[in-house]
């Protein structure tokens, strides 16, 4: 039985709303006072109880030798209660999804500063990442300048799967990188542009992601940063600046 009260507590029942169900599901049509002597609370709450449960649909109230009696509906009925909520919720989401656009165009109508926010530790990088992925699909490019050193190896395979579904989104990906002597190249998505350049001219730790109108920074160590700066200047800014380490870089490889 505690398991099953339990169960009720999860599904949004309270402590006395799930002893009172359960009495009421064992007992059959009964009287408030036996509903309340066997959930083990006291009479007035249990009428307080019997009305909530009576709004949410589950119970009914029955005569019986001229006294009025409360029974339990099946539990059945708990599976119809969930699957409505889960039905208004996705009419909530559609009607949402739908007003977007207008919403976006709300937030990008402001000349306010560039927007900034910040995550920290291994969690805040995935976090970012999903940051990231919410936007990427309105993207046309990103260009990424990224330095591998062994803080950097380990945070890319720590959230390896994020990082590579996230470039496969991108139509136009290219990444500028810098490698220690002796470290591996993490996996990278398929179909994009790799160039390199000696660690000697990387001299910083860290990744930048360069999209239209946002960037993302991220610093490794000692505790993993990530900064997204929401702003189209600054991002075509970062741009002009990766373009011209672009095109002294070369292949991997040659």
């Amino acid at each position: 039985m505690g398991e099953l009260k339990q169960k009720l507590i999860d599904f949004g029942f309270s402590e006395k709303e799930a002893c009172v169900y359960l009495a009421m599901l064992e007992l059959g049509p009964s009287s408030v006072q036996d509903i309340a002597k066997n959930a083990g609370v006291n009479r007035a709450t249990t009428y307080v109880m019997i009305e909530s449960l009576k709004r949410r649909g589950l119970l009914s109230s029955v005569e019986r030798e001229k006294r009025i009696c409360f029974v339990a509906e099946s539990p059945e009925h708990l599976v119809a209660i969930t699957r409505e909520e889960e039905s208004r919720i996705e009419r909530k989401r559609l009607s949402l999804e739908s007003l977007m656009p207008q919403f976006l165009a709300l937030y990008n109508s402001t000349d306010a500063k560039p927007r900034v926010r910040f995550f920290e530790g291994e969690e805040g990088i995935a976090a970012a990442r999903e940051v990231q992925a919410e936007r990427v699909r309105s993207q046309t490019s990103c260009d990424v300048f990224i330095r591998y050193d062994a803080a950097m190896v380990r945070l890319a395979q720590i959230d390896q799967s994020g990082r590579l579904r996230l470039g496969n989104l991108v139509p136009a990906l290219r990444v500028l990188y810098a490698l220690d002597e002796g470290l591996t190249v993490p996996v990278f998505p398929r179909n994009i542009a790799l160039r390199q350049v000696p660690s000697s001219l990387a001299p910083f730790d860290g990744e930048c992601s360069i999209y239209d109108d946002f960037v993302v920074l991220s610093e490794p160590a000692p505790r993993p940063i990530a900064v997204v700066i929401d702003s189209r200047e600054f991002a075509t800014l970062f741009k002009r600046l990766f373009d011209l380490a672009w095109m002294a870089a070369i292949p991997p490889g040659k």
